[in-house]
C-alpha cells in the first residue's frame, strides 16, 4: 500500500485555502454574490471530482448513511463556513480572515476531547488560550483589523473556523467505512452545493451563470478546480492521519492568506499584528503537538 504524503498534501491544501478568500473577495467585488460564488464553486468542484471518480472506476455511494454524511461534512465545512466567511470578507481584509483559521485546530482539539477522540491536556488548554488571545489582539486598533467598527464582522468571520472544526470532527467520527477519499470528497461537495442552493435562494443571492463581469465569471471555474484539489487532498490526509494532524494546515493557510492579501489587495497590518501572529502560532504549536489517543476502554477515575 502506498504511503500517503501527508506533508506535501498539507502544504498544497493550505496554499489553496489561503488563496481562496482573496479570490472570493475579488469575485464578489466584480459582482458575484457571496452565496452565488460559493454555490458554483461547490458544483464545479463536485463535477470535477465526479469525472475523476469515473475515470478511476470509483462509484460515489448514495445510500442513506453516505448521503447524511455528505450533508453533515459538506454542510458544515463548506456551506456554513462560506455563508459566514464570504459575507464577512466583503467588509474585512483577507489577511485578517487568514489569522482566524488557526482557531479551527484549537476548537478541533477541544471537540475531539469532548467526544472521546483525544485527551484534553493542560498543554492544549494553554495553547487554545494563547490562540484566542492572539485573535483578540489581532482585532485591536493597530493590528490586523483596520477599524473597531468592523469587530462585528470579525466575529461573524470567526464562525468559519468553528465550522471547519465541526467538519473535521464529523469526517473522523462518522466517515463511512470502505469509502475512498475521492468519493467522500465528491459526495461532500454535492452535500455542500445542496445546502448552498438553499441558502442562496433564501437570501436572494442565487447567481445565474454569465450574469456578471466576464473576469468574475472566469474566477468560478478556477476556484472550482482549486477547491476540488484541496478537498481531495484534505480528505486523503484526514483518512491517513486524523483530524488533529490535518488541522496543522492552519499554519500554512494563515501565512498564505496574509501573503496573498498583501499581493492582491496591498493590505498592510499594524505593528500589533506581529505579536498577535506569534501568540496564534504558539497556541497552534501547543495544540497540534501529537497527544495520546484514547484507548478503547473507560478512562480511569482520579
Amino acid at each position: 500500500m502506498t504511503r500517503t504524503p501527508v506533508l506535501p498534501l498539507l502544504l498544497l491544501t493550505g496554499a489553496i485555502w489561503g488563496l481562496t478568500p482573496a479570490i472570493a473577495k475579488v469575485g464578489m467585488g466584480l459582482g458575484i454574490s457571496a452565496m452565488g460564488f460559493a454555490f458554483w464553486t461547490a458544483v464545479g468542484s463536485a463535477l470535477a471530482l465526479t469525472l475523476l471518480c469515473r475515470a478511476r472506476g470509483q462509484a460515489i455511494p448514495r445510500d442513506r448513511a453516505h448521503l447524511l454524511y455528505y450533508l453533515a461534512a459538506g454542510g458544515s465545512g463548506f456551506a456554513l463556513a462560506n455563508v459566514f466567511g464570504f459575507h464577512a470578507l466583503q467588509h474585512i481584509p483577507a489577511g485578517f480572515f487568514a489569522l482566524l483559521i488557526p482557531l479551527a485546530p484549537m476548537l478541533t482539539v477541544v471537540g475531539a476531547a469532548a467526544i472521546g477522540q483525544e485527551r484534553l491536556t493542560a498543554r492544549r488548554v494553554a495553547g487554545t488560550a494563547l490562540g484566542f488571545a492572539g485573535v483578540a489582539l489581532a482585532m485591536a486598533p493597530g493590528a490586523a483589523l483596520p477599524a473597531a467598527s468592523l469587530i462585528g464582522w470579525a466575529l461573524v468571520a470567526a464562525l468559519t473556523p468553528v465550522c471547519y472544526a465541526v467538519s473535521g470532527l464529523v469526517a473522523v467520527q462518522f466517515a463511512p467505512r470502505g469509502t475512498g477519499p475521492l468519493a467522500v470528497a465528491a459526495g461532500s461537495l454535492y452535500g455542500a452545493a445542496f445546502c448552498l442552493a438553499f441558502f442562496a435562494l433564501a437570501l436572494g443571492q442565487f447567481h445565474p451563470p454569465l450574469s456578471a463581469d466576464w473576469r468574475a465569471e472566469a474566477l468560478l471555474p478556477l476556484q472550482a478546480v482549486l477547491t476540488a484539489i484541496a478537498y481531495l487532498a484534505y480528505f486523503r490526509v484526514i483518512a491517513a492521519a486524523g483530524a488533529v494532524v490535518t488541522s496543522q494546515v492552519g499554519y500554512i493557510v494563515t501565512i498564505a492568506g496574509v501573503v496573498w492579501g498583501a499581493i492582491i489587495f496591498g493590505e498592510r497590518m499594524g505593528w500589533l499584528a506581529l505579536p498577535a501572529v506569534a501568540l496564534i502560532f504558539a497556541g497552534l504549536w501547543l495544540v497540534t503537538r501529537p497527544g495520546r489517543r484514547v484507548a478503547n476502554k473507560p478512562h480511569p477515575r482520579r
